[in-house]
């Protein structure tokens, strides 16, 4: 019984050495567990930063996307009307290059016209034939104006002898 007993004891010791190491060794686990508990904990705060950081840009980035797409719109809304405003100034355009072609067109039958009239009428563009008709004129006028007076003068003799008994 006694070396039951002393067995019994020593097992027990030895169990109690077990325990105490088996807590030393819980103890150190529970530590190191700890300490990587910790560094996941600070790996999660981490990537729930970065994706805070991701959902910032994606809200950012969304808005973005949504202000290109209006302001696309906008410049398409745009390029419609100056397109259409460069088709109505193209056919003012036309239009007036026509009016020049006709006005060009016009002004060439002008000047040949003026060309051949020139032609045919180029004795009264002389300088020298016109002061000769403007002479000439003065001449004829004064001489008419003589015959005028001779007549006159005649009259008057022509009386002058009827009035004196002869005759004429």
């Amino acid at each position: 019984n006694i070396s039951l007993k002393n067995r019994l004891a020593k097992l027990e010791q030895a169990l109690r050495k077990k325990d105490e190491l088996a807590d030393n060794l819980h103890v150190i686990d529970f530590e190191q567990l700890k300490i990587e508990n910790q560094t996941l904990n600070e790996k999660i705060e981490e990537r729930n930063e970065e994706l805070h950081k991701l959902r910032k840009k994606t809200v950012t980035t969304v808005q973005i996307i949504t202000h290109m797409r209006e302001k696309i719109q906008f410049v398409q809304h745009e390029y419609g009307s100056l397109k259409g405003e460069l088709a109505e100034l193209e056919q003012g355009l036309a239009a007036q290059r026509d009016l020049v072609a006709k006005t060009k067109h016009e002004r060439d039958e002008h000047r040949t016209d003026s060309g051949k009239l020139r032609q045919q009428t180029s004795i009264m563009n002389s300088e020298h034939l016109t002061k000769d008709f403007e002479t000439r004129k003065d001449h004829i006028s004064q001489l008419e104006e003589d015959i005028k007076q001779l007549k006159q003068r005649h009259k008057q003799m022509v009386a002058f002898v009827k009035s004196h008994g002869g005759t004429v």
